[in-house]
């Protein structure tokens, strides 16, 4: 590069650089630049593309070295194993595995610790797209991702070899040389690739890119070891066993498709918009506190969930790494990782064990509305009439079904989803199999709404049993701790959520003395006189001043009437063959006796 017996400091003169700058480029403390490589060949006539491909070359091998001291695995305790041979089989005569391998790529990138400044990796329906089937910006280095910017290619069909070959061809035509310098080529097989290697090094020796990588069935399971979420994932795509957890895409699909036509994410419309950005600034936080979310069940909570973390705004990141726990023993074992992990809890017995996690990472808690004792960060709220509207039409439900299903599930999606729902364990609630809830229940169904400073409301709600109306606050106490609660309180009234929910769910533990009881309350309640009528025509607008009004609340003449007409609809198909009451002739004819 300079000719023998020259000087450093007469070399520098030529050059026209100083003395310290060549004589570290000459030791080795510093790289050659393109401009030292032009000064070189316009002095000393060497060829500069070639200094420039030698330091190339060197800087890369300097990478690699690095790159071995850099990569840590971090600590994921055995829960679930998955082998190269499942990985491969997956493949094999799968048409979705092809859509499906981005994902998993992704959930294992975004899994890994390696500084992520930029990662798309298209999936599902989006996977068949122009351009790089996956890309990625990382500020350190894994045994699997490359630090910088790197490109990758994958296929699932049965010869790796060629499919490399082909993407790699076309990744020369499609990139500059100037990008391919800063650029990783990776190409990912879920299939068995013995001669992986081997092309990866054919390939790193053409110098065409940064460096060449491959991964094939036995790289995924080795990387699948260090992601809990992915493995998750894959395990419910491979059809495996698995116990204490679920993923976030999986719940949803069971809850939504429980109902008839199935539940869209517009029924969360109102609450997505409301808490969008409350959460995302939760998430862009360090874990200081457990995040919690109240809703009428845990299943609607959770089905929200698995909405807000697709929304706009919320970075992939996060979706790939949640999932819902419900079995301690996982969550313990879980949570000793280092692993970036985000989990889910929904029952008291996984919540206790959060006690030392909820620092370290990021978790979420799931409980019933009602049985929240501190505020939540987001609790649910029925939906109105015009949003619940919305939610039914995307549905394809319109008309008078719509107007319908608005009355009888009060807008709440988890009524909603019951009424719904074909399914016999789901259309009817968990806390209609416990006979003394349901026994509870009953005086509050068929009265439907009273006012607590009425002494003739409390008395007819307490009409049925022992204990006066002490027993109903008590009741409505215990109540309001259940998951999906079926009673409601607001300020001086009370309620249960949808009538004809929660009479079609006790029914069965009801008595003929209870329909008998019922009549004659009713009776009692509506053949009322209006004391307004005692007042000139001209002054019964103002009946409250002159205390001429009803014992009884209007709120409870309102919700007798309504059971009424519901008994008139469903009665004999709930009580007829079991007690041989025929309640449709009942209703008529005290309906007759009143207005006669």
């Amino acid at each position: 590069m300079i000719p023998s017996g020259m000087s450093v400091t007469k070399a520098a003169e030529k050059l026209g650089v100083g003395r310290p700058a060549l004589s570290n480029l000459l030791n080795g403390n510093s790289s050659l630049s393109p401009k030292m490589a032009a000064r070189l060949e316009k002095a000393f006539g060497a060829d500069r593309q070639e200094l420039l491909d030698r330091q190339a070359t060197f800087d890369r091998r300097v990478r690699q070295e690095e790159q071995k001291h850099i990569a840590v695995r971090p600590h994921v305790p055995d829960f679930l194993t998955i082998t190269a041979r499942q990985i491969h089989n997956w493949a094999d005569g799968n048409i979705k595995a092809r859509h499906l391998l981005p994902v998993l790529l992704r959930k294992l990138v975004h899994s890994t610790d390696c500084d992520l400044r930029y990662v798309d990796f298209p999936g599902y329906d989006n996977a068949e797209h122009k351009g790089w089937d996956g890309w990625i910006e990382a500020g350190a280095v894994t045994p699997w991702i490359p630090e910088g910017r790197s490109g990758w290619e994958f296929g699932t069909s049965k010869d790796p070899h060629r499919k490399a070959e082909n993407d790699y061809k076309t990744r020369l035509r499609s990139v500059s040389p100037a990008e391919r310098e800063e650029c990783t080529f990776v190409f990912v097989t879920p299939r068995n690739w013995p001669g992986k290697n081997e092309w990866a090094r054919h390939k790193q020796a053409a110098d065409d890119w940064k460096e060449v990588r491959a991964f094939d069935a036995s790289d995924l399971e080795q990387w699948l070891e260090v992601s809990i979420h992915a493995r998750m994932w894959l395990a419910e795509k491979l059809g495996m066993p698995v116990n204490g957890f679920v993923t976030l895409d999986t719940y949803w699909r069971r809850w939504a498709e429980a109902s008839k036509p199935e539940m869209t994410p517009t029924i969360f419309g109102p609450s997505l918009t409301a808490y969008r950005d409350a959460f995302k600034e939760w998430l862009g936080q360090p874990p200081d506190r457990l995040f919690t979310v109240a809703a009428d069940s845990k299943g609607e909570a959770l089905a929200f969930l698995s909405r807000l973390f697709r929304e706009d705004g919320i970075d992939t990141q996060w979706r790939d790494l949640a999932a819902v726990l419900d079995s301690p023993e996982t969550l313990l074992k879980l949570a000793a990782s280092n692993a970036p992990f985000l989990p889910i809890v929904h029952t008291d017995a996984v919540e206790r064990e959060l006690a030392a996690a909820y620092r370290q990472r990021h978790c979420i808690a799931v409980r019933p509305r009602n049985a929240v004792d501190s505020e939540p960060d987001i609790a649910l709220d029925l939906l109105d009439y015009k949003a619940f509207e919305t939610a039914l039409a995307e549905m394809g439900i319109e008309g008078d079904e719509a107007d319908r299903l608005a009355r009888e599930s009060g807008g709440s999606p988890t009524i909603l989803r019951r009424r719904l729902s074909t399914i016999p364990a789901i259309r009817a609630p968990e806390w209609a199999g416990d006979h003394e809830i349901a026994r509870a229940l009953i005086p509050m169904v068929l009265v439907g709404v009273w006012h607590v400073n009425s002494r003739a409301d409390r008395e007819i709600v307490s009409f049925w049993g022992n204990g006066g109306y002490e027993r109903i606050e008590k009741s409505i106490t215990q109540l309001r701790q259940c998951d999906d609660c079926p009673v409601w309180s607001i300020g001086q009234y009370r309620g249960v959520s949808s009538k004809i929910d929660a009479l079609l769910a006790i029914g069965g533990h009801m008595t003929e003395k209870d329909i008998d009881d019922f009549f004659f309350l009713a009776e009692h309640v509506l053949s009322e006189t209006d004391p307004a009528f005692e007042l000139p025509e001209r002054e019964r607008w103002s009946a409250a001043l002159y205390g001429k009004v009803r014992d009884h609340s209007a709120a409870l003449r309102k919700g007798v009437c309504e059971t009424l007409v519901l008994l008139s609809v469903h009665g004999d198909h709930l009580f007829r063959k079991r007690l041989g009451i025929y309640v449709e002739a009942r209703v008529s004819l005290l309906v007759r006796k009143l207005l006669t």
